[in-house]
C-alpha cells in the first residue's frame, strides 16, 4: 500500500495557528482519498443509498407495468410475493383482490396501491432477496422435465402454468439490466456530492479525488483497482489514465487467449474429424480392393468354365454394385470433411487443392488415384494442424509478453 502523508502545521511566533491548506491524512488509498475509512465503508454508505433508489425505481416500474396486458400477470406475482413475504397473512386478502380477476375493479385498484405503498416502504435489501428467491425458483423450474414437455403458449392468451415462470425470469432479469444502468450514475452523483466539501478545503487533490471517483464508479474498473491492488499489479493512488490503460490491455490480453483457445479447439475439432475420415476412407478402400479380388476371381472362372457364365457375371455385378456403394461412401466422407475444412485457417494450401481434388471428383474416370490423391491431401493438412497446435500464434505470445511487461513497469 502506499505511505501516508503526514499534515504540518505551521505556526506563527505569536503561537497562532497560520492558515494553512495542507493536505489531510486521507493519500492511502482511493476509499480514503474521498473521505471513506476503507473498503468496506464505502461499500455500506454506496450501497445502502443506491438500492434505496433502485428499487423505488423497480416499485415506479411495476406501478405502471401492473395494467399492462403484456406483463400484468407478471407483476402481479412479483408484487404479490414480495409484499407477503414483507406482511405475512395480513397480505392475503389484498393477494386475494389483485390475482382473482373477477374482483371489482374499484376494490382491484385500491388493493393495488396498497401494495404499491407497501413495496415502497419495504427495505431494499429484502425485497432484493425476496427477488432473488423468486427469480431462482423460475430457474429451477424451467429446468425441469414438467417445463419442458409443455406446449408453447398461444399467442394473445396471458401465461400460465410453466410459461408464467418464463415470463417472470424474463421480467427480472430486465430489471437486473436496468439496475445495473442506474447503479453507476447513482454512485458518480451520491460520491460527487460526498467530496464536494473537501474538494473546497482540499483543493490540491481534487484531480485525485476526480479520478478516484471514474473508477470506483464504474462496477469494472473498481473491481480490476481492488484486485490489482490486493495482487501489487496497481499502486494504491493510481490515476483513472493508469488504471483504464491496464484494465484495456488485460482485456485485450484475456479476449486474445479466448479467441487463441476457440482456435486450438476448432482446429482439435478439425484434427479428430480428419483422422475419422481418414480411418473411415482406408476402411471403405480395403473393402473396395476384396471386392476386386473377388470379382477378379469370377471373371477368371467365367473365361475358364464358359456354361458358369451366367452365374459369374451375377457375382461381378454384385460386387461391382458394392464397390459403387463403398465409393459413395467414400465421396459423401471427402464432401463431409471439406465442408468441416472450411473453418480451417486459410494459409493452410493443402485445404485450397483438397477442395480442387474433390470438386473434379465426379468427373475422374480413376476414382482410386483421386481417392489416393485426397488421402495424401488430408495427411499433410492434420501434419500442419498438429505443428499449429505445438505453436501457437507469435502475435499472441507477444501480446502476452508486453501486458506481463506493463505489469512490471507498475
Amino acid at each position: 500500500m502506499g505511505t501516508t502523508k503526514i499534515s504540518k502545521f505551521p505556526f506563527n511566533i505569536k503561537g497562532k495557528v497560520a492558515k494553512q491548506h495542507a493536505e489531510p491524512i486521507i493519500e492511502k488509498n482511493l476509499y480514503t482519498i474521498l473521505g471513506f475509512k476503507d473498503i468496506e465503508d464505502f461499500e455500506n454508505k454506496t450501497s445502502k443509498l443506491v438500492n434505496k433508489k433502485v428499487w423505488q425505481s423497480f416499485v415506479d416500474c411495476f406501478a405502471k407495468e401492473i395494467d399492462y396486458a403484456a406483463t400484468e400477470e407478471v407483476v402481479k406475482n412479483i408484487v404479490c410475493n414480495i409484499a407477503k413475504s414483507d406482511q405475512g397473512d395480513a397480505f392475503t386478502k389484498t393477494e386475494h383482490f389483485i390475482l382473482n380477476e373477477k374482483q371489482d375493479n374499484k376494490e382491484r385498484e385500491k388493493a393495488i396501491r396498497k401494495t404499491i405503498s407497501i413495496l415502497r416502504k419495504i427495505n431494499p435489501e429484502k425485497a432484493f432477496s425476496e427477488l432473488s428467491v423468486i427469480k431462482k425458483q423460475a430457474e429451477d423450474f424451467l429446468q425441469t422435465d414438467f417445463y419442458k414437455a409443455q406446449s408453447k403458449p398461444l399467442q394473445g392468451f396471458a401465461p400460465s402454468g410453466g410459461q408464467l415462470f418464463a415470463e417472470v425470469l424474463k421480467y427480472i432479469e430486465t430489471l437486473e439490466k436496468l439496475s445495473e444502468v442506474k447503479r453507476e450514475g447513482l454512485v458518480k452523483d451520491f460520491l460527487l456530492n460526498h467530496v464536494s466539501s473537501l474538494n473546497k478545503k482540499y483543493p490540491k487533490s481534487q484531480g485525485k479525488r476526480e479520478d478516484a471517483i471514474t473508477i470506483l464508479s464504474s462496477n469494472e474498473l473498481k473491481n480490476f483497482y481492488n484486485k490489482g491492488v490486493e495482487e501489487g499489479i496497481l499502486q494504491p493512488m493510481v490515476s483513472y489514465k493508469e488504471c483504464r490503460n491496464l484494465y484495456n490491455q488485460m482485456k485485450n490480453e484475456s479476449k486474445s487467449i479466448i479467441k487463441r483457445e476457440e482456435r486450438e479447439e476448432n482446429l482439435k475439432k478439425i484434427d479428430k474429424s480428419i483422422i475419422s475420415t481418414i480411418n473411415d476412407i482406408k476402411k471403405h478402400r480395403e473393402a473396395i480392393l476384396n471386392c476386386k479380388d473377388f470379382q477378379s476371381s469370377y471373371i477368371k472362372e467365367k473365361k475358364e468354365h464358359p456354361f458358369r457364365g451366367n452365374a459369374c457375371q451375377k457375382m461381378i455385378d454384385i460386387y461391382q454394385e458394392r464397390i459403387a456403394g463403398y465409393q459413395e461412401k467414400i465421396c459423401q466422407n471427402l464432401s463431409q470433411i471439406k465442408a468441416i475444412l472450411k473453418s480451417a485457417p486459410q494459409e493452410m494450401d493443402d485445404v485450397e487443392e483438397f477442395e480442387e481434388i474433390i470438386d473434379d471428383i465426379h468427373e475422374a474416370k480413376q476414382c482410386d488415384e483421386i481417392f489416393d490423391s485426397a488421402l495424401i491431401c488430408l495427411s499433410n493438412i492434420q501434419n500442419e494442424l498438429d505443428i499449429q497446435l505445438e505453436n501457437p500464434s507469435t502475435e499472441l505470445r507477444a501480446s502476452h509478453i508486453n501486458v506481463k511487461t506493463e505489469l512490471t513497469r507498475l
